[in-house]
């Protein structure tokens, strides 16, 4: 009941202050338009001039506040300040003359059927803009449908070809006892391979269900790098396989502030992009270091560069790259990185480096201003 009671006196000083506002915006028409009036007439302008100046305030009354009165009573106030300030006699009213009377009710007519149309166009102006709010809300929901279930099916698409390989692979090595060790070894890698690529996909899909309006929640502790940084290249040594990995980290010892299981993610699935357009024996390096008030982070690979058609829109959810695009990815890794990264206030960025480098630049806060 409590609350009822202060809703309903919330909303009647709402009202009160919307009403203040409207009469404020009468008010100070009037004035301006009076004002414009007397400056017209120092400079001897052709007194029916005023009445334009009057249904010129009347008409932007009527667009800037709610409801016809307002327009409607600034007519009346008009019509009296027009032949009270300009009409001779000045400063009186005389109704007794006709060419005042007629005066008057001309110049209220226009004032009323002005208010009136202006308000009729403003009202059917919020119509069509509702209308078309409502057309693009339909249409943003069925690209979010048509995104889900394109999603859907490529997750579909993505989950069964590495699981059938692993059964597939599985059931080989327990079928046929008379295979070489090199075979079983290279069976069962396959499977690791295919398992940790499933974990990847499967971590990734999770951070998205984090996802509210949009944004990532993140809950940040001070993290020491020199932790976070080998520990995203283990949990990635399935898919780095022979590819050297080359460290320049922080003399100092440094503590971040961040998500780490978010941030290892992050790392992870750059590495993994790297990977991916590196050869076998190709290099990846991993630079960290802190410019005071950010932590920068630096992957970088000698692979094949990124097309420049495809830097604009690489970390853009469900867009896919190179190999991806025949068929390897669902375009959630970088995505995820975008999001996790902007979830703790840094920035990232992709670029094809003079030396023939793929950089992934990435910074982190030194500081927890969510803390």
């Amino acid at each position: 009941m409590q609350k009822k009671n202060d809703l309903q006196g919330k909303e009647r000083i709402n009202l009160i202050k919307a009403i203040a506002i409207d009469i404020s915006i009468v008010l100070a028409a009037f004035i301006v338009s009076t004002g414009i009036c007397y400056l017209l007439q120092y400079f001897k302008v052709d007194v029916l001039n005023y009445i334009i100046i009057y249904i010129l305030g009347i008409l932007l009354t009527a667009v800037f506040t709610k409801g016809y009165i307002y327009s409607a009573l600034l007519s009346v106030v008009s019509v009296f300040g027009y032949n009270f300030f300009f009409t001779v006699p000045k400063y009186t009213f005389h109704f007794n003359d006709k060419m005042y009377m007629v005066t008057f009710v001309l110049m209220f007519a226009v004032g009323i059927v002005t208010s009136a149309i202006t308000f009729q166009l403003k009202r059917k102006m919020l119509q069509i803009n509702a209308l078309n709010l409502e057309k693009a809300q339909l249409k943003s929901d069925a690209e979010k449908e048509q995104l889900k279930a394109t999603l859907l099916r490529s997750i579909s698409h993505d989950l069964r070809t590495p699981l059938t390989t692993m059964k597939n692979g599985a059931e080989i090595v327990l079928e046929k006892q008379d295979l070489s060790v090199e075979d079983r070894t290279e069976i069962l890698n396959d499977i690791v391979a295919k398992a940790n690529w499933t974990i990847r996909l499967v971590e990734n899909l999770l951070s998205l269900s984090r996802i509210d309006n949009e944004k990532l929640t993140v809950k940040k502790v001070p993290e020491a790098v020199e932790e976070i940084i080998p520990q995203s290249v283990r949990n990635c040594k399935g898919v780095l396989g022979n590819r050297k990995i080359h460290y320049e980290m922080p003399e100092e010892f440094l503590l971040v502030p961040m998500d780490a299981t978010l941030i290892m993610q992050t790392i992870g699935n750059i590495l993994i992009n790297a990977a991916r357009h590196t050869s076998e024996n190709g290099n990846i390096w991993i630079k960290v270091w802190n410019t005071g008030r950010n932590a920068v982070f630096r992957i970088s690979n000698d692979g094949e560069k990124i097309r420049d058609e495809d830097l604009p829109h690489i970390f853009e959810m469900y867009y896919t790259v190179g190999d991806c695009q025949r068929g390897k990815g669902v375009g959630l890794g970088l995505s995820i990185c975008k999001l996790v990264i902007a979830a703790h206030g840094g920035q990232i960025s992709a670029r094809n480096a003079e030396d023939g480098k793929v950089v992934f630049e990435f910074t982190l806060p030194m500081e927890d201003k969510n803390g």
